[in-house]
């Protein structure tokens, strides 16, 4: 072993033999000390001594020649940054390694170095026929070193595809800085030679940064592509922290070449990196081939970046991203309208190689984009994209713009998988609280087991907003649960789903409760869908969702579901029940040529401030009602269903209204307010009230009605008694059912109020079912062979009867019409409103005779020319 304590000793022990050098002093070098054997160089045990570049020189403290190798330990290298300008360009780092190998070991401190070139620490610099090798480990150090281009702490450029470098145990990269490669530099520039870069253990890569991309590690293999492929692997315990750069705060990775591999599983937290640009732990740009992107078990925790606030990821080829049990925090996106992905910024530009995103077990919480997409942003372009997330978490993400956990764009098609995951406090201040979802051609979305609960939206879709765009998209729930979501000033209180052709299916129990817009309509979900549908089916619940918190000309409507326009099929199985709307249909609103196919389940117990307590059914649409109950709704008007002017309704086969409790109105018409085309057939049960706008709203009967049918209609404008007694038409036939029964007048009730004297019944052809003034008889007896004048019948409209005297009958006088042969009560009005037959007789007085004109004369009783034969004549008295 040879001891030296000044610079020309060093210099003279490398020329020899002896494979371990010892300082025993402080030695300033003054020119470039040349390895060109095995060699081991540390201080003299306890003490650590430093070798300096002195202040006139500025090239490599050390240079390892091809084949040999530096083993350092106990030891520091100082290049005196104070005592040399940055001006100098011909400043280099501390060593250079041309096809030789350096070990930097325990004690070992690199620092203050600045270079003009590659390497403020370390160069290695690519040897056509010889690896390079740098291995770290022990608790070495590399720190506040500087290159004005590349590797602040080490740059590694391979010209095999043996060249590495390694880092290990306790290794430090810290405080160090370049254009690129802040902390490390490894860069391909051999064609044909792909590199791999494993750094585990506790490496600590901390403090680092770059004006241009990585501030931790710049990491490329060859960018012409056709090479071998690369991999850079972060493992074992490593830190990789408080990194800044413009672009890939921790890391910056370019990929060019088949097989190119990002693995992160380091168990300490990948934390507080910064990136003024893009990525602020990650940076990741692929071309010409796809990239494959691996995380385990690693969490990544406030970093910030103006885009990406942990990975920006843009691809040319496609891509490949899977992260299992692996958190991502308080990661933040900040550059205004272009800072989307608060915890990842993901774009697949490739028309070819498709993208692919998987999450297991992951936790997504707290992070932030001052644009969209809060936890992850998914732009995936043209080429096949598909994005599952298994028993993940998302929670309390936020986005200024929309998708406040998550943003997903697609112009081609795509696949996105909820199963088992949890979106909860997500928020957009745009549109989707949890989810923005848009395709452009043909999109599956499904949400299994899944639970989305108190998200919230400042425009559309409180937890979910779903857009098919010029394509179509199929999104299925499956026992799931939405609930306490919110969207502010527009609608879908829960979810939004949208687009020419978005279809929903909510089936197996799933659950959405509790769900409000404040504004907008559909409390619980809108739905805005040429030719998608909206199906619920199974044991599906939509309860105690609201529409309109305030007052406003635009919302209010569909407190349950709101179609404007759509396809609503509701099954058995189906709960629609307690939701509310300010305005109009608190269970279920239709509007602009919607249909609603209801085959079964319930609408119940559902309230609407204005109109349509269980139904609203508006603007052209139509509803179609097979089974299921509307029941124990309530409103102004229309407690059950209000089925506005221009609109259609079929109540058909076992279709019930009020079955399980009766519909209320505070106004009027508590169970069916029509203005529109109702039509029935079969069983019918409207016991609750049928309320008739005009003479166009009546019910149309498009078949028979069965026996125990009852159509109980209520009184409107429409349906009230007229003066001229004129028939009101309440049902009519219509094809195929143009001729009318007897039975189905008979289920006709009449209104409860003002309609005594009156009867429903068939009309001349019976084409219609009329409600109108019975007429009533009247008879006239003891009349003995008298005419009368008098009519012999009446409505209960017609105007007073006078009776008037029969003819004259020969020896009585009339007396009068009574309406007992006799005794009774003389008749001398029948006054208007008068019900019922009515027997009207006669009664007579006789007339007594006249008898001759006799002069006076005085007659005696006895005298019997004073007699006649009925007695005394008492003219002669």
């Amino acid at each position: 072993m040879a001891q030296v304590s000044n610079e020309s000793e060093l210099s003279a022990a490398l020329a020899g033999t002896d494979p371990s050098i010892q300082l025993t002093a402080d030695i300033p070098v003054t020119k470039q000390l040349e390895v060109g054997r095995d060699v081991t160089i540390s201080s003299l045990f306890p003490d650590v001594f430093a070798l300096t570049k002195a202040a006139g020189y500025s090239q490599n403290l050390f240079r390892v020649a091809s084949g040999a190798s530096l083993h350092l330990n106990n030891i520091i290298l100082d290049g005196d940054m104070a005592a040399h300008s940055a001006s100098d360009s011909a400043n280099r780092s501390l060593i250079c390694v041309n096809g030789g190998s350096l070990y930097l070991e325990d004690g070992c401190i690199l620092r203050n170095n600045y270079s003009a070139a590659e390497g403020g620490g370390v160069c290695l610099q690519a040897a056509p026929t010889l690896a390079n090798l740098l291995v770290m480990n022990g608790n070495s150090r590399i720190t506040g070193c500087v290159s004005k281009t590349s590797g602040g702490a080490a740059a590694m450029f391979p010209g095999t595809s043996n060249d590495r470098m390694e880092f290990s145990d306790h290794a430090v990269i810290a405080d160090n800085s370049a254009a690129n490669g802040g902390g490390i530099c490894c860069h391909s520039l051999t064609s044909g030679a792909g590199i791999s870069l494993t750094i585990g253990d506790e490496v600590r890569i901390t403090g680092n940064s770059a004006s241009s991309s990585g501030g931790g590690i710049f990491f490329s293999g060859y960018r012409s592509g056709g090479a071998a492929s690369s991999l850079l692997k972060l493992t074992g315990s490593m830190l990789l922290a408080g990194n800044s750069a413009y672009h890939g705060g921790g890391v910056y990775f370019y990929s060019a070449n088949a097989g190119d591999r990002l693995e992160i599983s380091t168990t300490s937290p990948i934390s507080a990196n910064r990136a003024s640009n893009n990525g602020g732990a990650v940076c990741l740009t692929a071309v010409l081939q796809p990239v494959s992107i691996s995380i385990d078990g690693t969490v990544f925790r406030e970093n910030t970046a103006g885009t990406g606030g942990m990975l920006y990821l843009l691809s040319d080829a496609g891509f490949s991203l899977s992260a299992q049990n692996s958190s991502l925090i308080k990661n933040t996106a900040t550059t205004d309208a272009s800072g989307s992905g608060g915890g990842m910024w993901l774009q697949n530009r490739s028309l070819a190689h498709p993208s692919e995103i998987h999450l297991q077990s992951c936790l997504l919480e707290g992070n932030q984009a001052s644009a969209s997409g809060g936890a992850i942003a998914l732009y995936a372009g043209l080429s096949a994209c598909s994005f599952t997330a298994a028993d993940s978490s998302f929670l309390s993400n936020r986005s200024s713009g929309s998708g406040g956990a998550i943003l997903l764009g697609s112009e081609a098609e795509t696949f996105f998988l909820s199963d088992g995951c949890r979106f909860a406090e997500n928020e957009a201040g745009n549109s989707g609280g949890a989810i923005y979802y848009s395709n452009g051609s043909t999109g599956t979305v499904r949400f299994i087991n899944s639970r989305l609960l108190s998200n919230t939206a400042g425009y559309e879709g409180g937890a979910l907003r779903l857009f098919s765009g010029s394509g179509t998209l199929d999104t299925s729930v499956e026992n799931s649960t939405f609930s306490g979501n919110t969207a502010i000033n527009n609608s879908g209180g829960a979810i939004w789903n949208g687009g020419g052709g978005a279809s929903l299916l909510i089936t197996d129990a799933s659950s959405v409760t509790n769900n409000t817009c404040r504004i907008g309509n559909g409390g619980g979900i809108y739905c805005n869908t040429a030719n998608g549908t909206l199906t619920l089916q199974g044991k599906v619940l939509v309860q105690n969702n609201r529409a309109g918190a305030k007052e406003n000309s635009f919302g209010g409507h569909g407190g349950g579901i709101c179609c404007i326009p759509g396809r609503l099929l509701i099954r058995p199985g189906t709960d629609i029940s307690g939701n509310s709307a300010l305005q109009s249909g608190g269970g279920v609103s239709l509007a602009e040529g919607s249909m609603l196919d209801m085959s079964g389940g319930s609408i119940h117990s559902n309230t609407a401030r204005r109109q349509g307590g269980g139904l609203w059914n508006h603007g052209g649409s139509t509803a179609i009602l097979t089974g299921g109950d509307i029941f124990l709704n309530q409103a102004g008007v229309g407690g059950g269903i209000y089925n506005d002017i221009g609109s259609q309704v079929y109540k058909l086969n076992q279709a019930s209204l009020g079955k399980g409790g009766e519909n209320r109105a505070s106004s009027y018409a508590p169970g069916i307010y029509n203005n529109g085309e109702f039509y029935i057939e079969g069983l019918r049960d409207i016991t609750n009230g049928f309320y008739i706008e005009d003479r166009d709203a009546v019910v149309f009967l498009q078949g028979s009605l069965d026996f125990g049918s009852v159509i109980q209609l209520d009184n409107s404008g429409y349906v009230s008694p007229n003066p001229e007694g004129e028939p009101v038409i309440a049902g009519e036939g219509t094809p195929p059912h143009t001729t009318l029964t007897q039975q189905d007048a008979d289920a006709f009730r009449k209104p409860p109020q003002d309609f005594d004297g009156w009867e429903i019944r068939l009309n001349g052809n019976q084409t219609q079912v009329w409600l109108i003034p019975i007429v009533y008889a009247i008879r006239y007896e003891n009349l003995e062979g008298s005419s009368h004048p008098n009519p012999e019948s009446y409505t209960a409209v017609s105007p007073d009867i006078r009776l008037l005297p029969p003819g004259e009958r020969t020896g009585f006088r009339f007396s009068g019409w009574y309406n007992a042969p006799g005794g009774g009560r003389q008749v001398t009005v029948i006054p208007q409103g008068s019900t019922g037959d009515i027997t009207l007789y006669a009664r007579w007085v006789r007339r007594r005779p006249h008898p001759p004109h006799r002069a006076n004369r005085i007659c005696k009783p006895q005298n019997p020319s004073c007699h006649t034969p009925d007695g005394p004549d008492t003219s002669c008295f």
